[in-house]
């Protein structure tokens, strides 16, 4: 069916809901068995995705018992969320919300990338100036192709988070023309 990115979006969805769960979510022996984990907990597909598939992948899916899935308050209960409160913008409806969004084997049903950045449970983290950062400057470009041993990665990686928060102090990149809300504030 063709990479896209929200291909992705899947994968991510997959990461964010063991993290939940602490478990894999479709802990299959091989594909055709990790196939059958995530129609049996998602659901059948519906006609108009079969008709995507190629013949023999259609006929598989077509042949095996049909399957409603489970509802996502069942799949991620609340028990599995740290407790909703006043304070904490972050609810577990809207995870369940963001993962069924995630979770669709239908990619074009599931939600886009900039979608789930705008996404409530992920917005509270979303700064679009993140995003439009430059990229790191690499002072050593043997850095990556050498062998450190975990100590010593400790101490690159702790170096590289003091050099950032220096060159970010005030929010404001060193280098960097403020942006736009930064000259309003």
């Amino acid at each position: 069916m063709g990479y896209q990115a929200n291909v992705d979006v899947w994968s991510i969805g997959c990461i964010m809901a063991e993290m939940v769960r602490g478990s894999v979510l479709f802990p299959g022996t091989d594909h055709i068995d990790q196939w059958n984990k995530v129609i049996e907990q998602l659901g059948t597909p519906s006609q108009e995705f079969m008709l995507k598939l190629n013949q023999s992948v259609r006929t598989y899916v077509e042949n095996r018992p049909r399957y409603a899935g489970y509802s996502f308050e069942k799949l991620f209960p609340d028990v599995l969320f740290p407790a909703d409160s006043e304070h904490n913008k972050l609810k577990a409806s809207q995870a369940r919300d963001l993962l069924s969004k995630m979770l669709v084997i239908d990619a074009s049903k599931r939600i886009s990338v900039d979608e789930a950045l705008q996404h409530p449970y992920i917005n509270v983290w979303y700064d679009p100036s993140e995003v439009e950062a430059p990229p790191p400057v690499i002072t050593e470009k043997q850095l990556d192709e050498r062998e450190h041993t975990v100590d010593e990665w400790k101490e690159l990686i702790y170096k590289e988070v003091l050099d950032w928060e220096e060159r970010t102090k005030n929010g404001v990149i060193r280098g960097q023309p403020p942006s736009l809300a930064q000259v309003q504030q």
